[in-house]
């Protein structure tokens, strides 16, 4: 039930920000027009990002090579299950299946993005992109196994200086900014491995102090 309630009190901050009618929170669960809003969000931030990706692939350790066209063929197909999740949602009002798919191809990229190392432009815009997944996600009570922390990567200290992917690792970066992305309220958080991790960790501290009680239990390691 807290969980629930933490959940709810994220959605209720961030879709405030956006300019979202909170009475559309009833019941702790989203309206249809603010989920659909967030979903047409979903749709139109993936081809810019899918062009971000496809010219920083060029540059990458894997151009000209299968991956690069398999990384290609990822994006392609996040951007198609957007919209089509977008289009089973206004026909249907359920689009659990075609999110869980959504989410599956983001993981996928994810970790292309950060083990790529890709530049600071790419970054951002998916680190936008899987912001909003993650509140579509979150709507549709769909995990996203990417979000999670990984093993053993709370044990390298955030950096002030220099990039937080830079400074301290693909791992403990994402880390952060996954935690960020869990408790911005921000419109555009400083959730970014490009950012500086003391700028990242600033914006968990902020979030996790508006939740208050019931907060994630990562919190407590930022108090």
């Amino acid at each position: 039930m807290q969980r629930k309630w933490v959940g709810s009190i994220f959605l209720i901050l961030v879709l405030g920000m956006l300019g979202a009618d909170r009475s559309a929170l009833a019941q702790g669960r989203l309206g249809d027009k603010d989920l659909e809003r967030l979903m047409q969000n979903v749709k139109d931030d993936a081809p810019p990002f899918r062009e971000s990706f496809d010219n920083a692939l060029k540059k990458s350790t894997i151009r000209k090579t299968s991956r690069e066209r398999d990384a290609r063929a990822r994006a392609d197909t996040f951007a198609k299950q957007a919209n089509g999740a977008l289009e089973t949602f206004k026909h249907k009002r359920k689009a659990e299946n075609a999110v869980a798919a959504l989410v599956s191809t983001a993981g996928q990229i994810d970790a292309l993005v950060y083990s790529l190392q890709l530049n600071a432009q790419t970054t951002a815009h998916w680190e936008k992109l899987r912001a909003e997944l993650h509140l579509v996600a979150q709507a549709f009570g769909v995990p996203e196994p990417y979000m999670a922390p990984q093993p053993g990567a709370s044990s390298a200290a955030p950096s002030t200086t220099g990039t937080c992917l830079n400074a301290v690792g693909i791992e403990r970066s994402r880390q952060l900014v996954n935690e960020c992305v869990q408790v911005s309220p921000a419109t555009h958080p400083p959730c970014n491995a490009q950012n500086a991790c003391s700028l990242i960790v600033d914006e968990i501290k902020r979030g996790c102090a508006m939740i208050g009680q019931g907060a994630p239990g990562f919190c407590a390691e930022y108090r």
